[in-house]
């Protein structure tokens, strides 16, 4: 364990093991809940039409793009591809200056950089791709929760209470069937009751109504 601190500490590898440090606060924070974790992909990846133009009349956007989408950063947050890339490019810093660099010498690190860095983004990539799914996933469900939300349909289940309950909605002609509850302390909808979503629950498994006002 005193070797591998000695190791992190050496001169070519003291930066990235700032940066790890400062990787691990930050994950630490989120898990206290003294940081909000963003979990919206950027909006200039995530569009499948960006375009970012530079000076000179250079277009990189679409090599911006496709550079996201190959080395993973477009389909997870930044701060997760970067956290993952970060720890990788640690790890990967000490067994190429190990096997190659036993000397220490600066030139020698300076040239494990570049071997290092796509080492580092190849394992993010591969990392990232069931993270990416778990992400995807998380948003198909915020975007199904936006669309049932403000819809109205009718109680169809023997009643609705604010323990369980199912609305059925209209859409397109074909009904669509959720679980939903009412705010507690709020009085028990039953059947054939109009109703309206007004509020995703937890995990959007199921939905907060309310009566449609007569």
């Amino acid at each position: 364990m005193f070797e591998l601190f000695q190791a992190a500490i050496t001169p070519h590898q003291i930066l990235l093991s700032l940066l790890l440090v400062l990787v691990v606060l930050y994950w630490l924070l989120v898990i206290l809940g003294a940081l909000d974790f963003e979990t919206d992909l950027p909006d200039d990846l995530s569009d499948g039409d960006a375009d970012v133009s530079h000076g000179h009349g250079v277009n990189t956007g679409g090599a911006w793009l496709t550079a996201g989408r190959f080395f993973g950063f477009s389909q997870v947050p930044i701060v997760v591809w970067m956290s993952f890339m970060i720890l990788f490019m640690w790890f990967i810093s000490l067994a190429l200056n190990e096997l190659w660099n036993a000397e220490a010498s600066t030139g020698q690190a300076l040239l494990l950089i570049l071997p290092n860095l796509l080492l580092s983004a190849i394992s993010t990539k591969l990392v990232t791709i069931p993270v990416a799914k778990l992400f995807k996933a998380m948003a198909d469900a915020d975007t199904e929760a936006e669309e049932v939300i403000g819809r109205t349909g009718i109680v169809c289940s023997i009643e609705a209470d604010e323990r369980y309950g199912q609305l059925e909605i209209n859409a397109r002609g074909v009904p669509l069937l959720i679980n939903v509850r009412t705010r507690p302390g709020e009085p028990t909808l039953p059947k054939g009751t109009p109703a309206r979503v007004t509020e995703a629950g937890p995990d959007h498994v199921w939905y907060f109504i309310e009566p449609l006002q007569s």
